[in-house]
């Protein structure tokens, strides 16, 4: 509990007011990230495993063993790891035997960099979002927050000069605030490379998890892509192939005489107990994680082939995004039609933003201006607050 009340101490990871993204993405950079800087915690603390190896050796050399065998590396023979040879009858654990020659060897030096790797991973997970945050500049804050401070939609309790506003004068004034905003920047093309580099983003996680599983699977000397599948086989040899749990390891130094002396330890590897469970779990995390990110980058395709040409599925989509009273089909056309799918893909996350009713009156509005080759805007107030709340 000490470790993961300091991770929650230092780590927020409290949902945003402003919603720039969907809830695949967040499973990357909130869910995914969280895990690995967790997991990377309980593998560098000593709170759970006191000692991360142990060697039964000389108890003169005790100490400098431990220390060189954690800091070069351990290793199993590879001929051990045979049904043929029974734990404490002909080999005292599998991978664990006496060593002839021509024998081969397998070294396990993974577990130094266990914590560093962790963490790396956890960076990669969270850097498309950081990307994405870069490139979308706060536009829809922008948006939302003008609309909720501009002092002409100001709550229904503040008085302003002596006067209360009154909510539906509020209601109206957002809506045309919004509107009006969002029309601006459509004119000016402010939001055209918003949908390309939100796609970019989405691209990019799905890339990082290919290289993620490609990158364990080196780490573990090829022993990641199948891990899973032979766990749910039973195949337990896997796991102690993979992190074994006593290993041997080879330390030399002179003695009284001058002569070179061999010590030939055996080495308890505590912390392998924690090592294989998190890469079993990350083993099944990954393959959902790429499943469901898939699934988001062919929606994506999906909505940049049919969100002009099928009716239907805009209607779904609408209504989806602003629950409620249904948008007239000839509304839904216009704005289907008329809005680039950078601007109709920003239309959507400002929905997801906003009150539901006060959306679908916006867009209801919306599309009977985007006919018109000029907005009817009395005065420039509207575009100069655009264009203030975008710098």
């Amino acid at each position: 509990m000490f470790v993961f009340g300091g991770f929650s101490q230092n780590v927020k990871l409290r949902p945003s007011d402003i919603s720039i993204d969907n809830l695949i993405f967040k499973l990357h950079y909130r869910f995914t990230f969280a895990l690995l800087v967790a997991c990377t915690i309980l593998v560098s603390s000593r709170q759970f495993i006191k000692e991360h190896i142990q060697c039964l050796s000389d108890k003169r050399v005790k100490d400098v063993i431990n220390t060189f065998c954690f800091f070069s590396s351990t290793f199993t023979v590879t001929r051990y790891h045979n049904d043929s040879y029974r734990p404490g009858i002909h080999i005292a654990s599998p991978g664990v035997g006496p060593v002839e020659e021509g024998d081969e060897v397998t070294h396990h030096a993974y577990y130094q960099w266990v914590p560093f790797v962790l963490f790396g991973q956890a960076i990669l997970f969270y850097l498309p979002h950081y990307i994405w945050k870069a490139l979308e500049k706060g536009r829809i804050s922008a948006i939302v927050s003008q609309v909720k401070t501009s002092i002409y939609t100001a709550d229904t309790d503040t008085v302003i000069n002596g006067y209360n506003i009154d909510s539906h004068e509020t209601r109206k004034n957002r809506e045309k605030v919004f509107k009006d905003i969002y029309m601006s920047w459509a004119r000016l093309k402010v939001n055209r490379d918003w949908a390309k580099n939100y796609i970019l983003c989405e691209f990019l996680n799905i890339a990082n998890i290919f290289l993620q599983i490609l990158l364990v699977d080196s780490f573990l000397q090829g022993n990641f892509l199948d891990l899973g599948v032979r766990w749910i086989r039973d195949e337990q040899e896997v796991l102690e192939t993979v992190f074994p749990k006593l290993t041997k390891c080879t330390f030399h130094k002179f003695g009284p005489s001058g002569t070179v002396q061999n010590h030939d330890a055996l080495c308890v590897m505590a912390l392998n107990i924690i090592n294989e469970k998190i890469y079993t779990l990350l083993w099944f995390w990954f393959l959902i994680l790429l499943f469901f990110t898939s699934l988001g980058v062919l929606w994506r395709l999906l909505s940049f082939l049919l969100h002009s040409r099928n009716g239907t599925f805009n209607r779904w989509v609408w209504a989806e995004v602003s629950p409620g009273p249904a948008l007239k089909a000839a509304e839904i056309e216009m704005i289907a039609t008329k809005l680039t799918f950078s601007d109709w893909l920003f239309l959507y996350y400002i929905g997801k933003n906003m009150d539901s009713r006060m959306f679908r009156r916006v867009v209801s509005d919306l599309s009977q201006n985007l006919g018109k080759p000029l907005l009817s805007i009395k005065g420039s107030d509207a575009s100069n607050l655009a264009s203030e709340s975008y710098c």
